[in-house]
């Protein structure tokens, strides 16, 4: 009976210096060489998700931005925009709470270079994306799923009550936050994946650490939070396994009996 392993990456694959596990490679390897899937699962949008460290690993598929993009065997099999209205709500809430925003979609970012001169995220992300970091200013369409946010001091409460109608918001810390469309989820993603692959919610299996994580890995069989992950995500989780430099991944797998 095959089983279908989910993958968060920040914080799970790699970490904040986004190293990767040589542990964490062979096992994922194993894992599909014995028959298994392998998806990752993350809340960052396609469009950042380049690196060779990550792809290079090897997946079945990639369930990207909260659930609202979905790839299998290097085809896109969904993709949730943001319509034009939603876009527009969300860039008056935005203007309206001077928060810092990072819009993200399955081909660019939008960030104003002005609100992040100094700040080494988006630096990274110009790095690695180029000229498909774009400005928010000045456009007049956006191709986006999602958006994270600086809240400068603004209330999450306030900017939720704004959203609710169409948003769902996910709060890492009262200064970060992730705004997805209403009902979109890492769990709601891979309910689709294994509708459409066959895969019994008993096989599915799902690896995170933060709190846009709980939905997935309370969803999933058996969620397994990483050694080093927020408390609310060892909380969801059926397993703890050790943190990532500790052979977390690897470990899990063993304990699942999904590797030798």
């Amino acid at each position: 009976m095959k089983k279908a392993v989910f993958f968060d990456i920040d914080g799970t694959l790699w970490n904040e210096h986004m190293q990767v596990p040589e542990s964490t490679t062979k096992a994922i390897r194993e894992l599909r060489n014995a028959g298994n899937y392998a998806f990752l699962c993350s809340g960052r949008s396609r469009s950042n998700i380049r690196s060779e460290k990550i792809l290079g690993i090897g997946f079945d598929g990639i369930v990207a931005a909260c659930g609202t993009h979905i790839e299998y065997e290097g085809k896109k099999v969904c993709e949730r925009l943001l319509t034009p209205e939603e876009a527009e709500e969300l860039l008056r809430v935005i203007e309206a709470y001077h928060m810092e925003a990072v819009l993200e979609g399955p081909h660019y970012i939008y960030a104003n270079g002005e609100d992040f001169k100094e700040d080494p995220f988006i630096q990274y992300l110009r790095s690695e994306l180029g000229e498909d970091v774009r400005e928010i200013r000045g456009q007049t369409e956006y191709e986006i799923n999602k958006l994270s946010a600086y809240m400068n001091g603004a209330s999450v409460r306030a900017v939720e009550a704004e959203l609710v109608p169409h948003f769902d918001v996910i709060e890492h810390n009262p200064q970060l936050i992730e705004v997805v469309p209403k009902g979109y989820t890492k769990a709601t993603g891979i309910a689709q994946v294994c509708d459409m692959l066959g895969i019994a919610r008993e096989n599915t299996y799902a690896f995170g650490d933060s709190t846009n994580d709980l939905e997935m890995l309370t969803y999933v069989g058996h969620g397994i939070a990483m050694g080093n992950g927020a408390p609310a995500a060892k909380a969801a989780a059926e397993y703890v396994t050790t943190d990532i430099m500790n052979h977390g991944i690897k470990n899990g797998l063993k304990h699942y009996g999904l590797i030798g």
